[in-house]
Order: C-alpha cells, then sequence, then structure tokens
C-alpha cells in the first residue's frame, strides 16, 4: 500500500509540474502581449533558452550561440542522468499533447494495441538527422518542427488571434484588454496554412497518443539519444506480474513497459501511469547505481542504411535550397524588408528558428511570417508587412525578444539609425503627381526628427486645363529608414502610392541604391 502511495504522489506531482509550467508558459506568451511600456518581460525567452536542438543547430548553422541559449545544457545534463523527463514534465508542448490525448477515449484493448513500440517511433530520428545535416550546410530549418518554436508559432499567429477576436466580440473590459487581449486585433498572412497544420498535430493525439511526441519531434528524438541510459530504471517483478499488460494501456511514449528486457528508456516520459496502473504493483521505478551499465534494450537499433539517407536527404535538401536566386550574394527581394537589428540574409536564416516572438510582440502588427518572399529557406521568417503595420520609430521590442540573437539587441537610439529599407513613390498612383490634388499625409506621419519626405511645388493641369500648384512629396533617401509609416498611412489602400522597398537597408551594404 505504501509503493501504491508513493507512486499515486508521483503522478500528482507529474500533473502538478506539467501544469505549473504549461501556466508560465502562457504567462510569458501573454508577456508578449503588447503593453503600452516599451518593454517586455525578461523571461520570455526562458523556453526557447531551455532548448538543445535549437541551441545545437544554431551552432552547426552558425557557428555561433547567444549568451542565454547555453541554458540548453542544464537540460541536456539533466537528460544524460535521469532520462527524458523535459518531454513528460516540462515541455508545454508535450502537455498539450497529453491532455489531448487524455481525452482520446477508445477500450482498453484498444489502448492496449497501440500503446507499445512500433518501427514508425525510429521517424523522428530520422527527422532529426535531416535538420542536423542540413544546419552543418548552414542552413538551419528546424523552426520548422522544433516543438516550442511550432507551439509558440501557432500560438500567436492562429489560436491567439482568433481567441482574441472571439473574446473582443463576446466580452471587452478594461482589466480583460490590459492582461490578456491586444490593443488591437492581429492579423498575420499565413495564419491559416499555420492554423490548420496546429490543428492537425493536435487532432492526431486522438488517433495515437501523443502522435506528435512519439514519431515526429526532433527534440525529443535528441533527447532520446542523450537519455537513452538514464540512472532511473524500469523494474518489473516477475512473480508479481501476470502478463494483464493494462501498464501499456496509458503510457505515453510508447516505451514497452510490458516487459522489462524490452523496455525503451529512449521513448520513456516518465510519467508513472505503467506503475500507477499495475493491479499488481509488479511495476516500479528505482534509482539505478551506474551509468556504466545500460539497460538491455537501450541501444536504437535505427539502421545504418536508413541513417544514411537521412542524412544524405538533409545535405541533398540543403544544396538545393542554396540553388534558390536569392542564395546568390548580389540578388535581392525588394519585397523582402526584416525587422530592425536583423543580422545579415545568410546568417540571419542560419539563427532565426520561425518562432514567432518578434511578430506577437509587434505593436503595429507589421510583422509576418514569410511565404516565399525569402524562398523555401525562409518560409515563416520574419517580414515586414507595411500594409498591415509599420516599425514604430520609439520601439524595440522585437529586438529584446528573439532568443538566438538572429535579430540583435538594439537601443532605442540606435535603432532609429538603421535603415530597414527605403520608401519611394509610385507617381502613377499618388495624388499629387496622378491627380494634380495636393496631399501631405506621407509627410505628416514621417517620424524622422528632420523629415525624409519632403515637397516641390510643381505647376500642374487639371483635367479642366486649369493651371494649379500642388506640392509632389520626394523621398531623402540619406534620412529615411524604411519604417513604412507613410506606406501604411497612404490614403490610397490596397496598393500604396508610396512603398518600402529592402533597397539601401543597413544590414547589406551591396543592397544600395546610393554609391
Amino acid at each position: 500500500m505504501a509503493r501504491k502511495t508513493r507512486t499515486t504522489t508521483l503522478v500528482w506531482l507529474r500533473r502538478a509540474v506539467q501544469s505549473a509550467f504549461l501556466l508560465l508558459f502562457f504567462y510569458l506568451f501573454l508577456e508578449t502581449v503588447y503593453h503600452p511600456i516599451n518593454r517586455v518581460g525578461g523571461g520570455v525567452k526562458l523556453f526557447f533558452q531551455l532548448d538543445p536542438l535549437v541551441m545545437l543547430t544554431d551552432w552547426l548553422a552558425s557557428h555561433a550561440l547567444a549568451a542565454g541559449m547555453l541554458l540548453a545544457v542544464a537540460t541536456l545534463a539533466v537528460t544524460f542522468l535521469f532520462g527524458r523527463w523535459f518531454c513528460g514534465w516540462i515541455c508545454p508542448f508535450g502537455t498539450v499533447h497529453h491532455l489531448f490525448s487524455s481525452l482520446r477515449g477508445g477500450t482498453v484493448k484498444t489502448r492496449l494495441d497501440t500503446g507499445g513500440y512500433g518501427r514508425w517511433h525510429k521517424v523522428k530520428y530520422y527527422v532529426l538527422v535531416v535538420f542536423l545535416a542540413g544546419a552543418l550546410l548552414g542552413v538551419n530549418v528546424v523552426g520548422w518542427l522544433d516543438p516550442l518554436s511550432f507551439f509558440f508559432r501557432g500560438m500567436a499567429v492562429a489560436v491567439y488571434p482568433a481567441l482574441n477576436s472571439a473574446a473582443d466580440s463576446i466580452l471587452v473590459s478594461d482589466s480583460l484588454r490590459r492582461h490578456l487581449l491586444a490593443i488591437e486585433q492581429p492579423h498575420y498572412f499565413g495564419n491559416v496554412l499555420i492554423g490548420v497544420l496546429f490543428g492537425m498535430v493536435i487532432a492526431l493525439n486522438f488517433y495515437r497518443t501523443r502522435f506528435w511526441c512519439r514519431y515526429i519531434c526532433p527534440l525529443g528524438a535528441l533527447l532520446g539519444i542523450i537519455g537513452k541510459n538514464p540512472l532511473v530504471r524500469l523494474h518489473k517483478g516477475p512473480e508479481a506480474c501476470d502478463n494483464c499488460r493494462l501498464c501499456l494501456a496509458d503510457c505515453q511514449g510508447g516505451a514497452n513497459v510490458g516487459k522489462t528486457l524490452e523496455w525503451k528508456p529512449a521513448e520513456c516520459f516518465f510519467c508513472f501511469n505503467c506503475e500507477s496502473d499495475c493491479p499488481s504493483r509488479a511495476v516500479t521505478f528505482s534509482l539505478g547505481t551506474s551509468l556504466l551499465k545500460p539497460p538491455k534494450d537501450a541501444n536504437l537499433d535505427l539502421g545504418r542504411r536508413q541513417l544514411l539517407a537521412s542524412g544524405a536527404a538533409g545535405f541533398g535538401g540543403a544544396l538545393l535550397l542554396r540553388t534558390h536566386p536569392l542564395a546568390r550574394k548580389r540578388s535581392y527581394n525588394p519585397e523582402l524588408v526584416r525587422p530592425p537589428g536583423a543580422l545579415g540574409e545568410e546568417e540571419f536564416l542560419a539563427k532565426c528558428i520561425r518562432c514567432g516572438e518578434c511578430m506577437k510582440v509587434c505593436p503595429t502588427n507589421g510583422i509576418h511570417p514569410a511565404a516565399l518572399e525569402a524562398g523555401i529557406e525562409g518560409m515563416w521568417s520574419p517580414v515586414m508587412k507595411m500594409t498591415i503595420g509599420y516599425c514604430e520609430y520609439e520601439c524595440t521590442l522585437c529586438t529584446e525578444v528573439c532568443p538566438t540573437g538572429a535579430i540583435r539587441p538594439l537601443t532605442v537610439a540606435e535603432k532609429q539609425k538603421i535603415k530597414i529599407g527605403l520608401a519611394y513613390i509610385d507617381r502613377n498612383r499618388c495624388l499629387p503627381y496622378a491627380s494634380a490634388r495636393t496631399c501631405i499625409v506621407c509627410e505628416e506621419h514621417c517620424p524622422t526628427p528632420k523629415k525624409a519626405i519632403w515637397f516641390e511645388e510643381a505647376q500642374v493641369t487639371t483635367d479642366k486645363g486649369e493651371k494649379v500648384t500642388v506640392k509632389q512629396p520626394r523621398v531623402n533617401l540619406e534620412l529615411c529608414i524604411g519604417c513604412g509609416i507613410c506606406t501604411n498611412k497612404c490614403v490610397i489602400k490596397g496598393q500604396p502610392a508610396i512603398l518600402v522597398s529592402s533597397v539601401g537597408e543597413s544590414r547589406n551594404s551591396e543592397n544600395g541604391v546610393l554609391l
């Protein structure tokens, strides 16, 4: 009875820890909702800094690490000693999968038939090899499937805007808006695709318990490799076991707990469900005495050919992505305007994990997930969309939240000197040029101390044949920083009469218009 009480306590402790870390994730997530004061909580990057997969691929691709990323070493050390506890106790995305898996239902027989280890468990290891091989060639796209990046991006771009819209239409109070809702309803390009993928991954839990964690998650694969020989071991008393296999019914990872000699520590989340479910109390976990003597079936039989094929796929995919025209040193997409502080494009893509932190924190909703503006390699990386938002002159929030340093930290003074592009005027749409009508909206909103937009008076002929004098706007290329407020506020909607191009950006001296 005493051991049963201990097991129940461990299960409830695990649930409490899972809930605490999930609530912490959501608290930090809400800290990136724009507040009137130009700052965010210092811990918003915490979960990404604990992610060893992000740390490893960042280092392989860029050969440099932000200091905060070294926190992931602690995750690796704990995993090496005690196994894959991060997935079962800390990972907020894993907790969400656990929650939805608990709603799966089904008969005990169905859960027994799907609760064990299978060959599809190996897929996540091959996915990991693909990402690592690509990172070795400088192509870091791990953010597509890194669980923390996937979770945050899905919440920031799809789920939170939808919930914000629903709450805004049902109930609006000053307290709710100050602490939970965005000041203005966020909208994002690409939100439907990201939302559908997010929903599909969640829905797969109804097909198989924690489907993502078992078969897809590259972080889980890395932690499985590191923690395949833990000090905490499963033991099963053969004299007490009656082979009822109930220990498999609620196994979250499919770790083959049915037989001690076939237990897969690389797949075990240490949820203790098996120990709790065992009616004869034959299953137990205890602390081992040595890391030198691995469990019987701890080795990962991944297959040499499959590993070589995965590595070749990673190398081949990276080389293929590098044949895109934007990979050339002198080819630039004028629509690819990055946030202020972004590194040079090659280094930026090597460090960016597409997490969506900068998108979520932008007060004007000006930063969006890229589609193909930067090629397939840059999909879901941040790009400015000036027709939706603009770069606020006094704001540095996006530079404060980037976990990997793909967007470097800036002071307000530093940020105000950086050009993210240059504005140019479409004279076929601008009212003073195309319609002989006076309009000074772009100049009124220009934030630079000495206006980057100035006027030249010109005598033009109206459609009635009258001679009138209008002020025609010009752009001072030395003063313009490409913030895009002129585009956003232009009275010509849809396709504004003044646009921002990436040409002249500070981060790349070759993408310039001035000699």
